[in-house]
């Protein structure tokens, strides 16, 4: 076995000292003498891992406890020389601690003073280090109360072994064994040593590489916890944050770490007595939100963290109101300049912390916020502050957003917001009118929201109410200008006539229907219908211009505002289901130019129906299909209108049913996706080859069983059979948006809420796969990838990065066969080129050429520009310089044509572009 001092192999010794039982353990330990004794310490390195190799197959409850003690001496004192020439003895101690049944008493007496308090932890490798924390985990959870009487010297010896850690694998466990001292024994005045042993390492820096199975976020979470572990550990976890955050040389990443661990200690910490070790973090967070340098919104931790803040400093000054009112002053004070200066571009950013402040105070204190943000924003509208004429419009409109957003706030608040309302309501309102000089639709908008708002709120002055009928009775002849304006201004109908139907009928009196503007006629009839009274009054005005809507497919305007109508009323089910039936009624009697047109709009309200209503609704359309089965032109027309509808019926044997009847092919093969998607194993179902696709679909929605062995036979017909279409056949299978196949529209069944990221993460790797051993075929089998990208659009891709690596060869081969990628698929270049290790050279060039050709393109789109553009950026960014230097002359002389291009903003990525590729030459 070690060649010293006999030649027994390790099976002998087992079969001798475990199924045999004919050797004794002493016995054992004496036939390895003269390796343990030897002067070579090579030799008894040797022998003691003989020795290990033996002693580690044994069964848990094998050695008795004299024995674990004789071994356990044995290795204790052979730590010295073994440190020398490895670290077999430590690994035979942590096997005999954590594997052994029968432990000698008092044995943490030794471990602790030979291995922590006389040995150096820091000087043995990684491994070994790994192991001894694994000890000293197990000794802190299951001897603690002898390490809670050495007290002090323990924290010391502590201290001393893991000063100096430095590998994330064994920091891992360093914080584990941290947690359990600063949880378990009292720190005395080691509190603030202990502080700094952990303090040291945050924020963390690491970047792991690839195949680490710990992450950075890990590490940093997992230090955190060691900083808030101990709650007298407050008073320095402050100020140490306050450090970091007055540190210009933090990355954006670090100042996230230091924010995430501010929230986590005003979570975790009681409230402070000494209110000076917050108030700096106030200005600190503030530095970090509204620094010039981070574009784009808020990042939600500094908002969550100014939060957390406020709330700890509020409840650290319960019993000194004058301290909270000094905190609060300090935060409006500090805000000003940065709102009212809009043109700074932080005027959002900063409203977003105070509305972070609002929801953290006390009312009085909230209201105080809310009464001041108001009047700067009311300045903001009257531009009073605008330095620059020219952008006196863009800060105007800024201000009636803010407004609608701080006005919503108020609404979901009402007890603190009232009084400021009522205040302000003619200020609003004047205000937004005088905007309409420089924004008149945004500043229509702003009045129908705060108009809406305050007669929701039931503080609608005298004057507001009547300026509301006017502002209803203006609205009905005016053109739609926007979306969001018709919106607001039906919401403000719907508030106006719950409460104030006498003056609603004022209106309707003094202005005929057939004079209002004709695509406004049944959005408004809708929104004035919400309550039993109204409804009673309107409803055939409403089903006329039902009729209208659906006798005419040219007729302007939609019919979703109906089916918003009954969303609103669903509490409501006498009502509701009057709507439901109307609106059904209606259009089971007219004669549609467009049927699917209004079929899908039935879709979506039989999707709110009540789960008995819902089944009586289908078991209707199922009597009815049957009623007209032999009724050729009256059935085909049944299933147009009521088809959409049916498929969310959960009756497989109903649905298999009507699919016998003489229906559409596209009819049937819908009802057969979905006898599939909710097919049980012990159903017995035949589906016909031509539905294949649709089956194979259908099954890895559900993620049936073997669904992904008939995905990837059915990519190898596609790729071998010319005869089948392979983009519309792809179009079809990734297709979950189209009415028949969205599963929330059809209630298929999907496996899971994350059935997307699941299908996409199952079916990218055979894509792969298949692609690569499709040879003269890949060009059949590319024609997934638009599809495949388009479906992958609502994920995100920082989630999916291994399976967009995967994607990544796969686009490099399909731009380099001209003429096969839509144009839609570049806008995932630069995704691509994000997430990707440094391109192959042959990549490299193939990309650039793509890219560049796209740029010299007369006929590219402003979209398609913009991407090649931030892809060329992209490659200088992140690929090493010297693989790019061949490729500047062509990169350079395709983005001189765009620097002289109408777009401004194209000019200036054209010029960011070309200075970056010029700049590569000097690396």
């Amino acid at each position: 076995m070690n060649g010293i001092e006999d030649d027994k192999s390790f099976q002998d010794w087992y079969r001798l000292l475990v199924e045999e039982r004919s050797m004794s353990l002493s016995n054992f330990m004496e036939a390895k003498r003269n390796g343990m004794l030897s002067d070579f310490p090579e030799e008894r390195e040797q022998t003691i891992e003989g020795i290990i190799e033996v002693i580690s197959k044994f069964p848990y409850d094998f050695l008795q406890k004299e024995e674990v003690s004789l071994l356990l001496n044995y290795f204790l004192n052979s730590i010295e020389s073994s440190a020398l020439t490895g670290g077999a003895v430590i690994r035979g101690v942590h096997h005999l601690v954590l594997k052994s049944k029968n432990l000698p008493d008092n044995l943490e007496v030794s471990l602790i003073r030979i291995l922590f308090k006389e040995g150096n932890m820091q000087s043995w490798s990684q491994k070994e280090r790994q192991l001894q924390y694994d000890i000293l985990i197990w000794l802190l959870k299951n001897k603690i109360s002898y390490l809670k009487a050495l007290g002090s010297d323990f924290l010391a010896t502590f201290m001393k072994s893991v000063s100096g850690e430095r590998d994330p694998r064994c920091l891992v466990h360093m914080f584990s064994a941290f947690l359990e001292v600063s949880s378990n024994i009292a720190l005395g005045p080691f509190t603030e040593d202990m502080f700094e042993t952990i303090a040291c390492y945050f924020p963390v820096e690491f970047k792991p590489q690839k195949g680490d199975t710990i992450t950075r976020e890990y590490l940093a979470a997992s230090c955190a916890s060691c900083l808030v572990s101990s709650l007298s550990f407050a008073p320095f976890c402050f100020l140490f944050i306050d450090e970091k955050l007055n540190d210009d040389d933090c990355s954006d990443e670090e100042y996230r770490d230091v924010l995430n661990l501010l929230i986590i200690a005003c979570d975790r910490f009681p409230v402070q007595k000494n209110l000076s070790l917050l108030e700096p973090l106030i200005d600190g967070v503030r530095k970090v939100g509204l620094n010039p340098k981070n574009k784009g919104e808020m990042l939600p931790y500094v908002a969550e963290s100014f939060e957390a803040l406020v709330r700890m400093c509020v409840r650290s000054s319960e019993n000194n109101q004058r301290a909270i009112e000094a905190v609060v002053s300090n935060i409006i004070e500090n805000s000003e300049p940065f709102v009212l200066q809009a043109e700074m571009g932080l005027c959002k950013k900063a409203l977003h912390l105070l509305r972070s402040a609002f929801h953290s105070l006390p009312s009085n204190h909230a209201k105080q916020i809310l009464n001041q943000v108001i009047a700067w924003i009311l300045n903001l509208i009257h531009g009073d502050s605008v330095n620059a004429a020219g952008n006196k419009a863009d800060i105007v409109q800024e201000g009636l957003e803010y407004l609608i957003n701080w006005i919503h706030l108020a609404s979901a608040n009402k007890g603190l917001s009232i009084d400021t309302l009522k205040v302000f309501e003619q200020s609003i309102i004047e205000s937004c009118s005088r905007a309409r000089e420089y924004k008149p639709q945004e500043a229509l908008t702003s009045i129908y929201e705060c108009a809406s708002t305050y007669v929701q709120l039931e503080c609608a002055s005298d004057d507001l109410v009547s300026q509301c009928r006017s502002y209803i009775a203006l609205a009905l002849r005016t053109p739609i200008n926007t979306d969001v304006q018709l919106r607001s201004l039906l919401k403000l109908i719907r508030n106006y006539t719950s409460r104030y139907f006498d003056q609603v009928q004022i209106v309707l009196n003094d202005n005929a229907i057939s004079t209002w503007n004709s695509e406004k006629v049944l959005p408004i009839l809708c929104a004035m219908s919400s309550s039993q009274d109204a409804w009673s009054l309107l409803r055939n005005h409403v089903i006329a211009e039902l009729k209208n809507r659906m006798n005419n497919s040219t007729a302007e305007g939609s019919m979703d505002c109906y089916v918003e109508l009954m969303r609103a009323c669903t509490d409501n089910e006498q009502l509701f289901m009057d709507y439901f039936e109307t609106f059904e009624s209606v259009y089971s009697k007219v004669d549609c130019d467009d049927p699917e047109r209004v079929a899908m709009v039935l879709q979506t309200a039989s999707l709110l129906l009540p789960e008995e209503e819902h089944q009586k609704f289908m078991n209707k359309i199922a009597s009815q299909y049957s009623i007209l089965a032999e009724v050729e032109s009256q059935l085909l027309l049944f299933d147009k209108k009521y088809i959409l509808s049916y498929l969310q019926n959960k009756s497989i044997q109903d649905l298999q049913k009507v699919s016998e009847f003489s229906l559409p092919e596209r009819s049937t093969r819908q009802l057969f996706f979905a006898c599939v998607n909710r097919f049980n194993l012990d159903d017995k179902m035949n589906i016909p080859e031509k539905y294949h696709l649709a089956e194979v679909k259908a099954k890895l929605l559900r993620n049936a069983p073997f669904c992904l062995n008939l995905y990837e036979g059915l990519l190898d017909k596609i790729a071998s059979d010319d005869t089948v279409n392979a983009s519309s056949s792809f179009e079809y299978f990734l297709d979950f948006e189209s009415a028949d196949c969205n599963p929330e529209k059809c209630r298929y069944e999907t496996g899971s809420p994350l059935w997307r990221q699941r299908i996409f993460c199952q079916i990218v790797p055979i894509f792969k796969k298949k692609f690569e051993e499709s040879g003269k075929k890949k060009h059949r089998l590319v024609e997934m990838l638009p599809h495949l990208l388009q479906f992958a659009v609502p994920l995100d891709s920082e989630q999916l990065k291994k399976q967009y690596a995967m994607l990544l060869p796969v686009v490099i081969q399909t731009i380099s066969i001209e003429g096969v990628i839509p144009s839609h698929v570049t806008r995932t270049i630069p995704m691509f080129l994000n997430i990707s290790e440094p391109l192959q050279m042959d990549d490299l060039r193939t990309v650039v050429k793509y890219l560049c050709a796209i740029v010299k393109n007369g006929e590219s789109n402003m979209s398609n520009l913009e991407d090649a553009l931030n892809g060329l950026n992209i490659l200088a960014r992140r690929q090493p310089p010297k693989l790019l230097h061949s490729e500047v002359p062509l990169v350079v002389t395709s983005i001189n044509k765009i620097l002289g291009h109408r777009k401004r903003l194209l000019r200036m990525m054209a010029a960011g572009v070309k200075n970056n590729w010029e700049m590569v030459i000097t690396k």
